[in-house]
């Protein structure tokens, strides 16, 4: 079914900014769009008056949580505020201060702030949504299907995309949807791409000899070819956060660019559409655990 619907400043960011990147995108990734109000109309109405019971949390009228006590006493190791904004919404796209602060870690300057998801397997999945598409060819390099066989099952049950055994097997002119480990090739993967448009999803969440080694190969490859466009995904479970269930995707644009944010903006959508925020609790442990490692 074509889409005569007009194009969207996000939309209009992303093609000017890079061909590849529009093309690339999966007939999803294409048509999801944040409205210009984005929040319920419930909750916009709501807005200044007395009483305000539209939305799910309970605060002591001037802002701060007012949680149970066993749940209070749960998160005895944050102060005051860090624990009021625990057990309040999170933005969908994650608090801020931890956005910046894992940007920090990163030392990536060209790069988007990182979108917070529900762990490392959320933020493939959504990038799977956007740049995966039905009988389009993905592809699942080295022992990736083994460590995350739900990705597998994303994608050829789920999408519909065509799994491809090679790299070297990737049809000239089709865009490709490829997760790589932190140890793969950048000469073949740049190789690749001149058969058409690339999306290489690099996971660094993977356990890896150099715990730097996903964010290294997703530097190398920026700016490597117009065709390709690397994402990265992260989990903080590199801080000795049990489980690992914050995770972070990361795109190859600076943070303010209007590609950046258009791309943003529809992440926000799916993820709105799925669970909507990501839990605020559990962000802000990652947050003082990164305050922590940074003043040992």
């Amino acid at each position: 079914m074509t889409d005569l619907s007009p194009a969207s400043p996000a939309d209009e960011a992303i093609r000017a900014a890079s061909p590849a990147l529009w093309e690339a995108l999966s007939p999803l990734g294409r048509r999801v769009r944040q409205p210009v109000h984005f929040l319920p109309l419930q909750t916009a109405e709501a807005r200044g008056k007395p009483f305000n019971a539209t939305i799910g949390q309970i605060t002591d009228g001037h802002g701060r949580a007012v949680p149970l006590p066993p749940m209070a006493a749960a998160l005895g190791g944050l102060d005051e505020e860090e624990r009021s904004r625990a057990f309040l919404y999170s933005p969908v796209e994650g608090m801020a201060d931890l956005r910046h602060a894992w940007r920090e870690r990163q030392g990536l300057p060209d790069s988007s702030l990182p979108i917070v998801t529900v762990g490392p397997e959320q933020a493939l999945g959504l990038a799977a949504q956007l740049f995966a598409a039905p009988g389009r060819p993905a592809l699942l390099i080295a022992d990736v299907t083994g460590d995350r066989p739900g990705l597998q099952d994303l994608l050829e049950i789920r999408i519909g995309a065509d799994l491809l055994l090679r790299l070297e097997d990737r049809p000239v002119g089709e865009p490709l949807f490829v997760v790589v480990p932190p140890g793969a090739r950048r000469a073949d993967l740049v190789a690749a791409a001149e058969r058409g448009p690339l999306i290489v999803v690099v996971d660094a969440a993977r356990p890896a000899p150099d715990a730097d080694a996903g964010r290294a190969l997703f530097r190398g490859l920026l700016d490597a070819s117009p065709s390709l466009i690397p994402l990265l995904v992260e989990g903080s479970e590199e801080l000795g956060f049990p489980g690992g269930r914050v995770g972070f995707l990361t795109f190859p644009f600076p943070p303010d660019s209007a590609v950046a944010l258009g791309l943003e903006s529809k992440v926000k959508m799916v993820l709105r559409a799925e669970i909507g925020s990501p839990s605020a609790a559990t962000q802000r442990l990652v947050l003082r655990s990164i305050a922590d490692h940074y003043t040992r």
